[in-house]
């Protein structure tokens, strides 16, 4: 290298570096930063310039004693992955190399960073995809294992809702029968792990949904002497939705109401009907909207909890 080049055209090529250049001197004292660097850390070169270089690099961070090691050592330190706190929301992810400086009595030493933030992303979500794929397979696996005993229940629910003359009996048969192609539906869509199917929309009466649901939660109510009081608009319409999506919804929702309920208690199935000009809701003038409400009288959420709901 030709060290005749004027400092300013060094300066010029280091400023121009896409990766983090910050140079320190034998007190480990900020002299130079690019814009680069500015840019990740977000503090300007002129605020930086005479700081130590615990500014930029925390003394208990892994960053800070790799540069102290190297400088102390006099020897180059390149480390492929290294975690960066600069302060600023998470640690970020950096290729960190480390060279010692010496040159007509100078010494100091120039510290390289590369933000492989989005390379580290790009392979954990690599390897989740990966895992992913492991994981349906062995899902698959299970689903149809399952389905074998599935076929047999419906079978036999079937057998002797034939033979029932008794028709609260045989509504249980059919019950089970419902269920039975429910969960087979289930399992099929475990087995193609197909994310992106489309939903098997179709016009519905929301009443048989809830009703259903509260059938299939009826030994756990009864068990804790829990009423259902249900509170219906009946001028809703009919919606339109996927049945068994509903069903495992509301089922869910129902399930942990029974939980949270103390025994004796109400749970209360209310539904409305939202119209278009109801206040400033973010809805679209050309639709109607209905509410469905499962109110139970348990302590409710925890504050805690409360914010990570629905993510």
């Amino acid at each position: 290298m030709d060290m005749n080049v004027p400092s300013d055209k060094f300066e010029a090529i280091l400023w121009s570096f896409t990766d983090a250049v910050v140079i320190l001197d034998s007190e480990s004292r900020i002299e130079w930063v690019n814009t680069s660097a500015e840019q990740l850390f977000g503090i300007s070169a002129k605020q930086l310039m005479g700081k130590d270089a615990a500014t930029l690099f925390p003394k208990d961070g892994q960053v800070y004693s790799e540069v102290k090691r190297s400088a102390h050592n006099g020897v180059t330190l390149i480390d492929h992955d290294a975690l960066l706190d600069t302060g600023k929301n998470d640690p970020v992810s950096v290729a960190l190399s480390v060279h010692p400086v010496e040159y007509d009595g100078y010494k100091g030493a120039a510290v390289v960073l590369r933000n492989i933030s989005r390379l580290k992303a790009l392979e954990n979500s690599m390897k989740l995809h990966e895992r992913v794929s492991e994981i349906a397979v062995l899902a698959a696996g299970i689903a149809h294992e399952i389905k074998n005993p599935l076929s047999g229940v419906r079978g036999s629910a079937q057998l002797l809702g034939a033979e029932l003359t008794d028709e609260t009996k045989k509504n249980y048969t059919e019950l089970i029968i419902r269920e039975s192609d429910r969960i087979d539906r289930l399992l099929v869509n475990l087995i193609k792990l197909d994310q992106s199917a489309s939903f098997d929309k179709q016009e519905l009466n929301i009443y048989t949904v809830l009703d259903e649901v509260a059938s299939l939660l009826r030994p756990a109510l009864d068990e804790k002497q829990i009423t259902i009081e249900r509170i219906f608009d009946p001028s809703l319409p009919y919606i339109i939705g996927e049945r068994d999506r509903l069903v495992q919804v509301f089922l869910n929702l129902l399930k942990n109401a029974v939980e949270a309920s103390g025994e004796g208690s109400t749970i209360i199935m209310k539904t409305s009907l939202l119209l278009p000009s109801f206040g400033s809701a973010p809805i679209k003038k050309e639709r109607k909207y209905v509410i469905i409400e499962l109110i139970d009288e348990g302590p409710g959420i925890n504050e805690d909890i409360r914010p990570y709901l629905f993510t």
